[in-house]
């Protein structure tokens, strides 16, 4: 392990040393010129070209060819040197040794050539960089990573630049949440809770790459604070079958354990594509919560022990078919659907008291589970409709989301700590859901001879969320209805939306602009309360985002959205959930959508050093906010409601670095620093809140190429205290260590990988909130140290073409669906 830190040390100063070179005056200087040619004796424009001392080929510089493919390095000092060249699908290209005396140096020039090695034996011809930058997003390129193998898609997501993943799994970027999560540039149409629990169970080895999209234009729906996290699923690539098989399992304190099948057929006409995974996970949750107040003018002190027991089996399937009615038009139909049991039973111990002495025990006993079922069918057309290039994309789909959630909650009152048995509370809770969305369409593309596009489209979709909570207590042996905690809402959203977008490329300058606007119209109704909410509002939701090449080694970006985050169809439920008697969460009718505006500069120093700096505003921000409640059955008023809450305002600066370096031939190294500062006011229990801090998230990669056929990977990340945007706690700092090797096998179409995260079990959430002489603090651990084994094999004719990789119209919608377990 210290052989592992030592190293991690010795990159980290490798890194910035390699750096000092692009930027200082050698006491001899001296240029270095070349080019890069392919096959013809044609020039390889954009190669990445770096200097290489000839003793270690340690890097002294990058650089990128220009379109001529010629490169230079300037200012280099006395040595001894040597030049290679690489492009994506070639074979590497080295010059000889050569020594540098003050003198220019003219090389001969690199002639790349196609990797055409047998196929047969070699699967994979190129490597894709671990980050790729390119001007309307960041791609991370997942399958390249050891230590994400074996995982799911929750824990490869805490792993890509600028994404922090909280401890009630909210997810952000850059600092900022309200983030949409696609699969396949479809949004999955769930709630936080449910995206969330999608990830943990879908298998890491199923994604290709993730994209990080600050500021999206008009064509995506305007919802999503943060922007949108689009994951790509592996798929296949020629004519024939072939597919993949993977088995994975980990072990923490609990056993983990996965597998899946991926086949896709594709003949002339027809392409026929299909995947199964399942998904085992179980782990132990143990939340602290400690808290203090005044109330009544008694001072009170709660401290409370949670275990979860948490455990789920998750099923995914998917099938679909494309036909291609000619050469330039294609319909096809996709049935996706997802099962999951869950199940939590959990055992809180409260000792209740003055800070002095403890006056009671409560111990809860609770039973949690649901089975949620996800079905979503998707009809497609695809046109081009003439040799111009014109395109049209028309998308109608259906998804049913229902889930049947259940929870026994048995409590008990001792006297002082855990002495006397003195009352005792039994009462059950059933809460059936149903929500049904219905989408339609259409996208309309329309390129012009000068590299001008021109793009439009419309949306209409329609959502009805039918929650039925019915809450029941022990009475006498007997249940007895509870219509104080019961309640049955039907929530109905219409929303009409357009868009137009135009982008053009003017020689060194790249611009985008659009514009979308949205009709939406809602209607929450409680018929247990006898409470109708009905709205309408139109927002319009301008973007555009400038590209300038000013040099072959500065590219600058500038991007502009105005976006909003509608409620989830749950959280607009003022149904109560209980984790005990003194402690529940709440649904709010009264929520209002957020809206944010965001700013973001980029400049990329030759396609390695990538700084991206950032602004947000943002209005009537969501959030789950700690406030004191009084009980209306037992007339408690020490009881603490985790609610949502719109705040009043917050502002998000950021500042984003990442740096993909390749230091030597056998090591690569990947380092992502974030900083931030935010600002949020509120009013909670008519108490003024104002809360600013900032905020720092680093993380650097490692990997290592080593001989016959292994490679090994260290990550370490680090998250420094700061006012986490969920709750508003002041956070603590995280940080962790993660290992993993790989060992090719079976004529390299099987894969080995082995790893290990949170080495030293250091991952955990401490973070309190203090409001009006109200003080909680929330500490919470789950298992993140944990030993992965996975293995891949893939079959059949590695270059089928891959199926489609077409959006449907289920985006927005899906995201904001909630789903039990964690």
């Amino acid at each position: 392990m210290k052989h592992l830190i030592a190293l991690l040390t010795l990159s980290s100063i490798i890194s910035s040393a390699s750096l000092k070179p692009a930027f200082a005056q050698s006491s001899s200087p001296a240029k270095i010129t070349g080019q890069v040619t392919q096959a013809g004796n044609k020039p390889m424009e954009f190669a990445t070209v770096t200097l290489l001392k000839a003793k270690d080929s340690s890097l002294v510089k990058g650089a990128i060819a220009d379109v001529s493919g010629r490169y230079e390095f300037e200012n280099i000092k006395q040595g001894r040197y040597l030049v290679a060249a690489y492009y994506i699908g070639m074979t590497k290209a080295y010059s000889q040794p050569f020594e540098v005396n003050g003198k220019p140096v003219a090389l001969a020039s690199l002639a790349l050539t196609a990797d055409t090695r047998n196929l047969k034996e070699v699967n994979v011809t190129a490597r894709k960089p671990f980050i790729e930058q390119h001007a309307d997003k960041m791609i991370v390129n997942v399958e390249n990573s050891i230590v994400a193998s074996g995982g799911t898609a929750m824990e490869v997501l805490e792993k890509a630049p600028g994404i922090n993943v909280d401890k009630d799994d909210n997810i952000s970027l850059k600092g900022k949440n309200g983030v949409i999560i696609m699969i396949d540039g479809k949004p999955t149409n769930m709630s936080s809770q449910e995206v969330a629990q999608m990830l943990k169970n879908m298998p890491s080895n199923n994604i290709e790459q993730i994209e990080l999209i600050a500021n999206p234009s008009a064509k995506y729906d305007a919802a999503g604070n943060a922007g949108i996290i689009n994951i790509k699923l592996k798929k296949n690539r020629s004519y024939g079958t072939n597919g993949s098989v993977n088995l994975g399992a980990a072990q923490g304190r609990t056993t983990k354990y996965s597998g899946g099948l991926n086949l896709n057929h594709r003949a002339a006409k027809v392409n026929l594509f299909g995947s199964y995974n399942y998904n085992h996970r179980a782990n132990d949750q143990r939340l602290g919560l400690y808290r203090s107040g005044t109330n009544n003018g008694e001072f009170n002190v709660f401290d409370q022990q949670n275990l979860m027991k948490n455990k789920s089996d998750y099923h995914a399937v998917k099938a679909g078919v494309d036909y291609f009615v000619s050469k330039n038009h294609t319909v096809g139909v996709m049935v996706d659907a997802s099962f999951n049991n869950w199940s939590s039973p959990g055992t809180a111990t409260t000792l209740i008291g003055n800070g002095q002495r403890v006056d009671s025990t409560l111990i809860t006993n609770t039973q949690n589970g649901s089975r949620w079922d996800r079905w979503a069918y998707n009809l497609n057309y695809k046109g081009v409709l003439d040799t111009s290039g014109k395109e049209l994309n028309v998308d109608v789909d259906y998804a049913r989301n229902t889930q049947d959630q259940h929870a026994n909650i048995f409590a008990s009152t001792f006297e002082g700590n855990n002495k006397g048995y003195l009352r005792g509370d039994t009462s059950r809770n059933l809460q059936p859901s149903t929500i049904d969305i219905k989408t339609i369409k259409a996208d309309y593309t329309n390129p012009f001879k000068n590299g001008a596009k021109l793009e439009a489209g419309f949306k209409v979709s329609f959502v009805e969320s039918d929650n039925d909570a019915r809450f029941d207590s022990l009475r006498n042996k007997t249940w007895v209805y509870d219509a104080n905690r019961s309640n049955h809402f039907i929530y109905k959203e219409n929303i009409n939306a357009a868009y137009v977008n135009f982008n053009k490329q003017f020689k060194k300058l790249g611009v985008q602009v659009g514009l979308r606007g949205e009709q939406t119209h809602v209607k929450g109704t409680s018929i247990t309360l006898n409470t109708i909410n009905d709205t309408t509002y139109f927002n319009l939701f301008p973007s555009i985002a400038l590209s300038y090449a000013a040099s072959k080694n500065h590219q600058l970006g500038i991007s502009y959205s105005r976006r909003i985050q509608r409620p989830s169809y749950e959280d607009l439920n003022p149904f109560e959930y209980y984790l005990d008697r003194y402690t529940k969460a709440a649904g709010n009718p009264y929520l209002r959508p957020q809206y944010s505006n965001n700013f973001e500069i980029t400049h990329t120093f030759k396609q390695f050093l990538i700084t991206s700096v950032g602004y947000s505003h943002t209005k009537d921000m969501i959030t789950q906010i700690l406030e004191a409640d009084r009980d209306v059955v037992t007339g408690d008023t020490i009881v603490m409601k985790y609610k949502y809450l719109n705040v009043a305002k917050s502002d998000n600066f950021n500042l984003n670095i990442s740096m993909p370096l390749p230091i030597t031939k056998w090591w690569f190294s990947f380092t992502n620093l974030s900083a931030n500062y935010s600002k949020y006011q509120t009013v909670v229990n008519n108490n003024l809140v104002n809360l600013d801090a900032a905020g720092f998230f680093g993380r650097t990669q490692h990997t290592f190429t080593l001989p016959k056929g292994f490679s090994t990977e260290v990550v370490f990340f680090y998250v420094s205290p700061q006012i986490s945007q969920e709750g508003l706690f002041k956070m603590k700092a995280m940080y962790a260590l993660d290992w993993g090797i790989s060992k090719q096998v079976l004529q390299k179409k099987g894969t080995i990988k082995l790893n290990v995260s949170d080495i030293f079990n250091n991952q955990r959430f401490r973070g309190t909130f203090d409001n009006a002489g109200h003080y909680t603090a929330v500490t919470a651990k789950w298992e993140s140290q944990q030993v992965r084994l996975n293995f891949t094999y893939r079959f059949g004719n590695t270059n089928v073409k891959a199926a489609r990789n077409r959006k449907t119209g289920l985006e927005d919608e899906q995201s904001r669906v909630k789903g039990g377990g964690n």
